[in-house]
Parts: C-alpha cells; structure tokens; sequence
C-alpha cells in the first residue's frame, strides 16, 4: 500500500473545478481513498472528500465507475 504523497506538505489547497488532479484520489469504483492510503492529515482530508462531492454534484466527475 503505496501513499500517494511522500510529503504532506505537496498538498495546499483542493479545488473542485480541478478535477484532474481530484481523480487521483479517487479509486477504481469511483470510491474516495482512505486517509491510510492518501497520507493526509484529517482536516486535507475533509478538504478533499468536499472538494470531490462538490465536482461530483457540478457533473465534473461521475458518481460510480463505469464498467
């Protein structure tokens, strides 16, 4: 189980309207990665996990992958 960033300090701010780096913190199944596997504190995380939902509700990004 790899993290996607060595340093947390990469990640400043989540913005919804940029979806293309969103979506690497999105898995297969369009499912949001855990904190284990992004390597976020709790509140990049919360960040994120809005950030997404809100890009998912502007139909930027698809709800469910898929197959």
């Amino acid at each position: 189980m790899a993290k996607i960033f060595k340093h947390r300090s990469e990640v400043a701010y989540f913005d919804h309207k940029d979806f293309k780096n969103l979506q690497r913190y999105v898995n297969v199944y369009g499912q949001i990665e855990s904190r284990k596997k992004t390597g976020l504190t709790e509140s990049q995380q919360r960040r994120l996990s809005t950030a997404i939902k809100r890009a998912r509700h502007l139909a930027l990004m698809p709800f469910v992958a898929t197959n």
